[in-house]
């Protein structure tokens, strides 16, 4: 969740330009957290203390209302909808971080992202997107290669949109990965 935060602070002053170099700094004064971060911790605050998707994500929009959201969820979260928008967009990627680091099972990730999307993307494409990044955490946390993620997540998104996600990294070509150094902060075991 840090790398999601401090990537989304990085990138805050290249969001919408041509940069192409990677000479840059990383910070600069007008860095600044942005849509991402508050709803990243938004869904992680869920995860943390229970609650609901769709109420904790609206509690912090209007804590963060200035932070560059889209058209289309400025919309809804100004609505008082708690209907989704079927958004195919890549904001449920963008803040699904804590999914990947809360659960035990690539079933439970692959689940709770799903239900993370909903709250506002529903469409299938936007659920892929959030179970996408989800799954390449929760496979990089357990100790998977680059290359195990990348044959994975090519794999289940050639094949989604017929079959679902495989819920199963053992489908994964690769030797048992090494014992994940990391233990979730997120996960209470």
């Amino acid at each position: 969740m840090l790398g999601a935060i401090a990537g989304d602070i990085i990138g805050s002053v290249h969001e919408f330009t041509e940069t192409k170099t990677k000479q840059f700094d990383l910070f600069t004064p007008n860095s600044n957290f942005t849509d991402d971060t508050v709803l990243t911790v938004a869904i992680a605050e869920k995860l943390l203390r229970g609650g609901n998707y769709v109420d904790n994500v609206v509690d912090y929009f209007n804590a963060y209302p200035d932070a560059g959201y889209g058209q289309m969820f400025l919309r809804w979260a100004r609505s008082g909808s708690r209907e989704p928008y079927n958004s195919f967009g890549n904001g449920t990627a963008m803040r699904v971080a804590p999914v990947g680091w809360a659960f035990k099972t690539l079933d439970e990730v692959l689940s709770e992202a799903k239900a993370s999307a909903e709250v506002t993307h529903n469409h299938p494409e936007g659920i892929r997107g959030a179970q996408a990044t989800a799954a390449a955490i929760f496979l990089a946390r357990s100790g998977y290669s680059k290359a195990d993620l990348k044959q994975y997540i090519e794999k289940n998104s050639a094949t989604t949109s017929r079959r679902g996600w495989r819920t199963s990294a053992s489908r994964i070509n690769s030797t048992k990965p090494a014992k994940a150094r990391f233990r979730s902060p997120l996960s209470p075991f």
